[in-house]
């Protein structure tokens, strides 16, 4: 088992750091235009910022990976239900690309088992599909980063 955690704890790193640099960009280009946020709760949209967003999606999966550590299948399905809420919210929705469409929804689906799995209590399970949100999370993070750089060199 330890040398499954030693691998986990080095990708859970790397992706917070990953986020962390991912906000940086974001909030840089904020600065430069910054987006409208939704008034209404009819929207669907959350009132945050996207840097208060992407620390709420941060501050979830640091519940799911404190649950897989200390074995707590509460925390861990309490982080998973927050980010399959988020990811079915107007404000997850940055793109409206096929590719990014495809992404989210692996996403939900991922989410969705990692649910089914802490609340059957199956630690080695939550840990694989943690490991597989994880994953997805940095694939779709690098299609949106290309996607903006693109955009970018393209004005």
């Amino acid at each position: 088992m330890r040398r499954i955690w030693i691998p986990f704890g080095v990708l859970v790193v790397v992706t917070g750091m990953a986020v962390l640099a991912w906000q940086a960009s974001a909030e840089d280009k904020t600065k430069a235009s910054p987006e409208p946020q939704a008034s209404t709760p009819e929207s669907g949209r959350e009132d945050l910022s996207l840097k208060d967003y992407m620390r709420k999606k941060l501050a979830a999966s640091n519940q799911i990976l404190e649950g897989l550590c200390t074995e707590d299948s509460e925390l861990i399905l309490q982080g998973a239900r927050t980010l399959n809420e988020m990811s079915q919210s107007e404000r997850w929705r940055v793109n409206n690309d096929p590719m990014y469409r495809q992404f989210s929804g692996d996403f939900r689906e991922i989410t969705q088992q990692l649910i089914e799995a802490a609340e059957q209590k199956k630690q080695d399970r939550a840990l694989l599909k943690w490991m597989d949100a994880t994953m997805s999370c940095m694939d779709c993070h690098n299609f949106v980063r290309g996607i903006r750089l693109a955009d970018r060199d393209a004005k």
